[in-house]
């Protein structure tokens, strides 16, 4: 079973390529516009104070008038607010967030939630200059780089499903660690690659008697898990820190490891399973998830693999480039290649998991 069906090839003209990119330029500004309303905190101020002039909205968000009222304009004629009274004088208008926008827009919980997408491609803009020099030098681009637009969308890219599936429905339809978790003893479990936390805080939130020590080797990440678990109220039995996965003093120590999305960033990704491996009791399991791709590469190609290809480009690969020897494998890791990582890493049971699916997302269960 295949993640995405194959897009039909687009017409082959001058003019419609001219029209693909003008639309997509459109398509760019409005996503950084989204942006601004996010990072500005504009849409939650529409959204809690209720309709709003432009004064109203730059005395509620503490930003210049004049912007305030650009902003206002450009996203009612984007559709993404509305208007009362278009032929009222600039000063008069009163513009509101449409209820139907508010959860794609404001709500990090929600499926809908679109604004950390805004995030990442606008941190991707922000390297350009450093990313064609990487480009000609055969170099990468640290994430350091990237700045804190990224490292925080990243968390929230994933944050959806991992506190409302990952605990409830995803971890209970996969036998061999769902019983492990539940186990009366209470189970060890490593997030390795763990991000700002949210898998390690799912885990301990459906599985009260698990321990969950969360690995990362990005300072700034650690710090907002640990945040993110005092809010939880699971700080108790969830730690994190930076650390390496290779650490000998993890050795052995874990009935479960996690990886959420992180396996095609890394530079050395034989070398981190085969720690993983190392981490694990004799009858401990790994879960794997990454990009759910299509089984061969296919050109044109879908919406979701020329998603995967844009991270690709300005993300992941230059991220994965920043060591050498480095396996450079890019967003769009197949299957296939995460069974070779796992057999190189010496796991000698690979199982690829079809269900439970994401639309994003396939998990793989690797044992010792």
């Amino acid at each position: 079973m295949t993640a995405t069906h194959n897009a039909p090839a687009p017409e082959r003209s001058a003019d419609a390529l001219v029209g693909r990119l003008f639309d997509a330029s459109i398509g760019m500004f409005e996503v950084m516009s989204v942006y601004v309303g996010d990072r500005l905190g504009l849409y939650r101020a529409l959204r809690d104070g209720g309709p709003a002039t432009a004064a109203e909205l730059a005395a509620r968000a503490g930003i210049d008038e004049r912007y305030a009222r650009e902003w206002l304009e450009q996203q009612a004629v984007a559709d993404l607010l509305d208007v009362d009274d278009t032929s009222a004088a600039a000063d008069r208008r009163r513009y509101v967030l449409p209820d139907a926008y508010a959860d794609a827009l404001l709500d990090l919980d929600s499926p809908l939630s679109m604004a950390p997408l805004a995030r990442s491609v606008v941190a991707c803009a922000k390297v350009l200059p450093v990313l064609l020099d990487a480009y000609r030098s055969g170099g990468g681009v640290d994430w350091a780089d990237y700045g804190p637009d990224m490292i925080e969308a990243q968390g929230d890219f994933n944050r959806p499903w991992l506190v409302n599936s990952f605990g409830q429905d995803i971890l209970p339809a996969i036998p061999a660690v769902h019983e492990k978790l539940g186990a009366a003893a209470g189970a060890r479990v490593a997030d390795v690659a763990c991000g700002v936390g949210w898998a390690a805080i799912a885990i301990a939130k459906a599985y009260p008697g698990a321990k969950v020590d969360g690995f990362d080797l990005d300072r700034s990440s650690i710090v907002l898990a640990t945040a993110n678990a005092e809010r939880a109220g699971v700080a108790d039995r969830v730690t994190f820190a930076v650390r390496d996965a290779a650490d000998p003093a993890a050795a052995g120590q874990y009935d479960v490891a996690v990886v959420i999305e992180a396996i095609h960033d890394l530079s050395r990704p034989v070398e981190v399973l085969g720690a993983i491996r190392g981490m694990l009791k004799p009858d401990g399991v790994a879960l794997i998830a990454d990009e759910r791709t299509e089984d061969v590469f296919t050109a044109p190609g879908s919406e979701t693999e020329r998603i995967y290809y844009g991270f690709s480009l300005f993300t992941c690969l230059p991220a994965a480039m920043t060591e050498r020897p480095t396996a450079a494998t890019g967003t769009a890791m197949r299957a296939d290649t995460m069974r070779s990582y796992a057999e190189a890493a010496s796991f000698g049971g690979f199982e690829r998991l079809d269900e439970p699916a994401l639309d994003m997302l396939r998990f793989y269960l690797l044992t010792p």
